[in-house]
């Protein structure tokens, strides 16, 4: 078996137990998700989908892939595991 390391990610419960029960029914758990997810950022480098803010001027999101709601979602996850990370590395 190859060397394994661990990653530590903060989320919602509910969040978690959702995408949960839909891996399941993919026939996949956590991790396998994660290592898919970082495969296609390798083989990308960088997100495999358009991350855009928006339009300064008309303060628009209409050409990003995600929404409003997701991005949101994104933007706190990044400041909660940099928390995390600053934490871990005193």
């Amino acid at each position: 078996m190859a060397k394994t390391t661990t990653v530590r990610a903060l989320m919602e419960p509910d969040k978690k137990e959702k995408v949960g029960e839909i891996l399941k029914r993919l026939g996949m758990n956590h991790s396998d998700a994660i290592n898919i997810f970082y495969s296609l950022i390798e083989e990308f480098q960088g997100f495999p989908f358009h991350l855009k803010l928006p339009d300064e001027k008309s303060k628009s999101a209409t050409e990003s892939t995600l929404r409003p709601e997701v991005l949101s979602s994104l933007k706190e996850s990044v400041k909660k595991n940099r928390r995390l990370g600053k934490l871990l590395a005193k």
